[in-house]
């Protein structure tokens, strides 16, 4: 009897710390459905288009669901030079300004985003309050390819559009 009563403790123990992890990964599966641009993406270099910029030796985006509504990007890049180029912003779809973290930023950098529909958003980036890169962003149908359409300027003001390509890695 005693033996059987510290089985059925042990398994409700173990049950109940495992609990927590299923809750979280079946919540971070639905917010893949919920949101087909959580994950991990890959730059294509060979099927994006940098227009007159360089290209990078690479960059990775990886999208995650923050709950309630709220979002995190975090892209891990190196330019065509060597250097590093990393930029993060935790925001919702709701027009608003969040602040953008990057390196190499001397003023302050703030992003917002807009849903169009399910696949596509909208963003505007802006320095000091000025509008420096709008874009759209898009999922493919079968939800394995990043499109981002891209438009800021050089310093002189003449546009640098661009089409950004990413696979899917998971």
């Amino acid at each position: 009897m005693r033996n059987c009563f510290f089985r059925t403790l042990l398994s409700l123990s173990v049950l109940l710390l495992c609990l927590p992890a299923t809750a979280q990964t079946s919540y971070k599966i639905s917010s893949v459905f919920d949101n087909p641009f959580i994950g991990i993406w890959e730059l294509d270099l060979s099927k994006s288009d940098f227009g007159s910029t360089s290209a990078p030796q690479r960059m990775t985006r990886t999208y995650e669901d923050r709950g309630d509504g709220t979002f995190m990007y975090l892209i891990d890049s190196v330019s065509a030079d060597g250097s590093s180029g990393d930029s993060s912003a935790v925001y919702k779809y709701d027009g608003l300004e969040y602040p953008l973290i990057s390196l190499n930023q001397d003023s302050p950098v703030t992003i917002s985003y807009r849903k169009i529909n399910e696949r596509t958003v909208e963003y505007t980036v802006r320095i000091n309050g000025n509008i420096t890169q709008i874009g759209a962003k898009s999922i493919s149908s079968n939800g394995n390819i990043l499109s981002i359409g891209v438009q800021s300027t050089d310093a002189q003001g003449d546009p640098l559009p661009q089409v950004l390509i990413f696979n899917k890695r998971r």
